[in-house]
């Protein structure tokens, strides 16, 4: 028992569900010059918004990693209800126990308390050339090619930064 309640603290702590809205999601994909060849890596994928935003307007292929096991089952009912089953994957992990070297697109709407780990890992797995999506809190260490900001009307403004490593 003291195992699970470790995780479930962490799971709140670490990796709390901060949904991305769909406005910002399209932004960011759009500050990408994308092709059918991409393979996108949503880094906690929630609900599935991002995967399925991705094959909706530009055909990826995406793999949506999420610990949390209740929106793994949100997110595989919007997957199937949707069609777009054969073009996206959901995978139940920790994203600090995956490689993330086979994608060219990452996307991850991090917690400020894993960025500079979160920052480290992907400076050291990713390969030359791919492309990274940050939602309101940049990478530590990396310099972003660029940035958006997009206001959402409760105060609040998202900002989306592309790094290419």
């Amino acid at each position: 028992m003291e195992e699970r309640d470790a995780i479930v603290s962490r799971m709140l702590t670490e990796f709390p569900y901060l949904p991305s809205p769909t406005q910002v999601v399209d932004a960011a994909l759009e500050l990408v010059d994308l092709s059918r060849r991409d393979v996108l890596a949503d880094l906690g994928c929630g609900d599935g918004t991002v995967l399925l935003r991705a094959v909706e307007r530009f055909g990826l292929f995406s793999v949506g990693f999420e610990l949390d096991e209740r929106l793994l089952r949100i997110a595989k009912k919007r997957i199937r209800e949707s069609g777009l089953s054969h073009l996206i994957s959901l995978v139940k992990a920790d994203l600090f126990q995956i490689d993330v070297s086979r994608f060219s697109l990452i996307y991850v709407y991090p917690f400020p308390s894993i960025i500079r780990r979160l920052s480290i890992k992907l400076a050291s797995e990713c390969r030359h050339g791919t492309r990274i999506l940050v939602h309101d809190y940049p990478l530590e260490g990396l310099n972003p090619l660029k940035s958006i900001t997009i206001p959402s009307g409760k105060q609040h403004v998202h900002n989306i930064y592309l790094y290419v490593l």
